[in-house]
């Protein structure tokens, strides 16, 4: 968690604005899928929160903009695997990110997450969503591969810019307090 963020008002305030951001994110640039489900840029939100808010928090905020997203864009049958998702990348990012030491640790994890990301919409398309009631076949799973790749791709590249926009601005945040 940033050292910034320092309170339990600070940590939920912060913990709404990622709720809000993750949102936000996730729905306003997305495209439909073969599936039903959308590509977004909403993963850079997911690991942004991670390394903000820390593991709880940011798995929280994660989650909650994440699914509530999923309910908003009438893709239901995908909420239940975002929840696990999303919660899953948040969570490492924010156990791990301290040990990233430089930028590319920090690329390398968020490659990880977002590995995770891929894996766990093939394996919930596959071989969970259709035993939810939706007619999707492992056909349309593979389908979904490069989509969510590209979604990857774009968590990664996005998630570091707006990790180092967020940090940036809570050190002027931090710097006028001082002052």
């Amino acid at each position: 968690m940033n050292k910034s963020i320092d309170t339990t008002t600070k940590k939920l305030a912060f913990t709404g604005l990622f709720i809000a951001l993750t949102f936000v994110m996730t729905i306003v640039l997305r495209v439909p899928s073969p599936t039903g489900g959308y590509i977004n840029v909403g993963d850079c939100a997911v690991l942004t929160a991670g390394v903000i808010l820390g593991p709880v928090y940011g798995t929280i905020a994660a989650c909650l903009g994440s699914v509530i997203s999923d309910i908003v864009a009438g893709a239901f049958v995908f909420a239940p695997g975002t929840l696990v998702i999303k919660g899953l990348m948040a969570l490492l990012v924010g156990l791990l990110y301290k040990k990233c030491k430089n930028n590319i640790h920090t690329t390398l994890l968020f490659a990880l997450c977002e590995i995770i990301m891929v894996a766990g919409y093939f394996i919930y398309d596959a071989f969970i969503v259709g035993l939810l009631g939706a007619d999707i076949t492992f056909a349309a799973a593979i389908e979904e591969l490069p989509g969510n790749t590209i979604q990857g791709v774009l968590g990664i590249i996005l998630g570091i810019m707006l990790k180092k926009l967020i940090e940036d601005i809570l050190i002027k945040m931090n710097t006028k307090n001082n002052d």
